[in-house]
């Protein structure tokens, strides 16, 4: 139970993200101990997965919150501290993928704004409204969810998570002194649905010959979200099968 009496922000884990990897995140930490506040622009999906947390024995409640709405975010994080007393743990999971977001040229500038505002822009909106709270229990963890797109070419979510990795850094180093670790995750091809030509092709250029599963994931951000970690601040680690292992890709 390492995670006993701390209490852990979940964006983005409602359920229909990639593999639904804030899901997996959100009962990972609550098996660990951590009281969970599953926030997600579904509110009923939300609350939903929530209650099947609760349902274990474990602490958890379930908020509505679009992560590119700064009242969204301010209204998460009170909630979490009227729940729970504060905050010790947040996981920027929330963000937009895939479809025309693997795209460039095509987006409108609003569109850009919107992909920005959501995978780049809401991780530090986040982190900053629950700073507060963090620096009042003695400090705190953040997590970043990026992904192994940063290294490649998928048009503006690449463009997103590479500067997410930047922001992971840059957090980091303006969090210092307030004991708030601040490191990122960046996975490759998870469960998520594919057709089946695309799913071949990236998996020929792993060394690992499957696609990941959000359990792959668990244990780093167990990890990072840890005391074990303690010495870890401003990095971004891939966990991608090997693909992301060279310029050639």
């Amino acid at each position: 139970m390492r995670f006993e009496g701390k209490v852990a922000i979940v964006t983005g884990a409602g359920g229909a993200g990639v593999g639904g990897l804030g899901v997996v995140y959100a009962r990972a930490l609550a098996s660990e101990g951590a009281s969970v506040v599953v926030a997600d622009i579904d509110g009923e999906a939300a609350v939903e997965v929530a209650e099947s947390i609760a349902a274990t024995g474990a602490q958890a409640i379930g908020v509505r919150c679009d992560v590119a709405s700064g009242d969204d975010i301010d209204a998460m994080v009170q909630v979490t501290v009227d729940a729970f007393g504060g905050v010790d743990i947040l996981v920027n999971n929330a963000g937009l993928a895939r479809g025309k977001w693997s795209e460039a040229l095509i987006l409108s500038a609003d569109e850009w704004m919107e992909i920005l505002a959501v995978n780049t822009v809401a991780p530090i909106m986040c982190a900053k409204a629950c700073a507060e709270s963090m620096r009042g229990r003695g400090g705190g963890v953040v997590v970043n969810q990026s992904s192994n797109g940063a290294l490649m070419d998928a048009g503006a979510y690449t463009v997103s998570k590479l500067a997410l990795n930047g922001v992971t850094r840059v957090l980091a180093d303006e969090f210092a002194d307030d004991n708030i670790r601040v490191n990122g995750i960046a996975p490759g091809m998870m469960t998520a649905k594919l057709p089946e030509k695309q799913v071949q092709t990236l998996l020929a250029r792993q060394t690992v010959r499957r696609q990941g599963q959000p359990e792959d994931l668990v244990g780093l951000l167990l990890y990072l979200c840890s005391d074990e970690s303690s010495f870890m601040n401003g990095q971004t680690v891939v966990i991608d099968g090997g693909m992301a292992r060279s310029p050639k890709n």
